[in-house]
């Protein structure tokens, strides 16, 4: 898939370009039956719940662990458009699922940027990192979609602290204060991203976004694939491969059948 020049300029003004099913009913279901078995690991990389220990929050790394996952970090409809976003190479910083299971054992994650820990801790110059949001399920409006602030991006590295339910556990969430977010939000307002399972968010990495609780009876599963400008390689050593790839080997595209091959 190759974007063009309006596309691009769409994604430079407000961070993020949408793609309702870009991938196909097939693929899908080859990436929804794979879940369950990536959630049933017990390593470091599945972090859990913290008041829910049967619920999973996230799980690091199955782009290298699970082959339909690995094939889907490879896709040319999602390494083309992504390069050409970032006007160059890139590599797999980190995967991560967020299954986000319903009847409220799928957490809320409060606004934040996804850049901060990067930098801060990975080493991440700069935030030249696109976070390709594939939906594993549909993402409805009562199934507690991803929320984002257009145009947030251009605000640069905003003021967060590391979130007090992130200490610890695995993961790093730095969030905002409410009147950063208040005032942010009435310049440019939120956006809700829905769409049925198979759509694509490319979202820059300093767009500020955040989802509420899931109460609903159903999963709202979605995969975020982080790739990063080759250029701008991390220097920091601190988080285990899982969280951040010391890999920059450029990617290449594989077949945009393999996945469907896998059906």
């Amino acid at each position: 898939m190759k974007l063009d020049d309006a596309q691009i300029a769409e994604f430079d003004d407000r961070g993020y370009l949408f793609f309702p099913g870009l991938l196909d009913g097939d693929e899908v279901a080859v990436l929804q039956a794979e879940v369950p078995d990536i959630l049933s690991r017990q390593g470091p990389e599945v972090v859990r719940e913290k008041d829910d220990q049967t619920a999973v929050r996230l799980a690091f790394g199955s782009h290298v662990y699970s082959d339909p996952f690995r094939c889907l970090s490879t896709l040319p409809r999602l390494i083309d458009p992504v390069r050409q976003l970032l006007r160059d190479d890139v590599y797999l910083h980190q995967s991560r699922l967020n299954p986000k299971p319903g009847f409220g054992q799928g957490g809320a994650w409060d606004w934040h940027q996804d850049y901060p820990p990067w930098h801060l801790i990975d080493g991440m110059p700069e935030p030249a990192c696109v976070m390709a949001s594939i939906f594993i399920d549909d993402c409805t409006a009562v199934t507690s979609p991803l929320l984002v602030v257009p145009g947030s991006q251009h605000h640069g590295l905003l003021d967060s602290k590391l979130h007090d339910d992130a200490k610890g556990r695995g993961y790093a969430l730095h969030n905002i204060d409410s009147a950063t977010l208040e005032r942010l939000a009435e310049e440019s307002g939120i956006a809700p991203l829905i769409g049925p399972a198979g759509s694509v968010a490319f979202v820059h990495c300093n767009v500020l976004h955040g989802s509420a609780n899931n109460i609903s009876p159903w999963r709202r599963a979605i995969i975020y694939m982080n790739y990063n400008a080759v250029g701008n390689a991390c220097t920091g050593t601190e988080r285990p491969w899982y969280q951040n790839n010391r890999d920059f080997t450029p990617l290449q595209p594989l077949d945009d059948g393999c996945l469907r091959d896998l059906a």
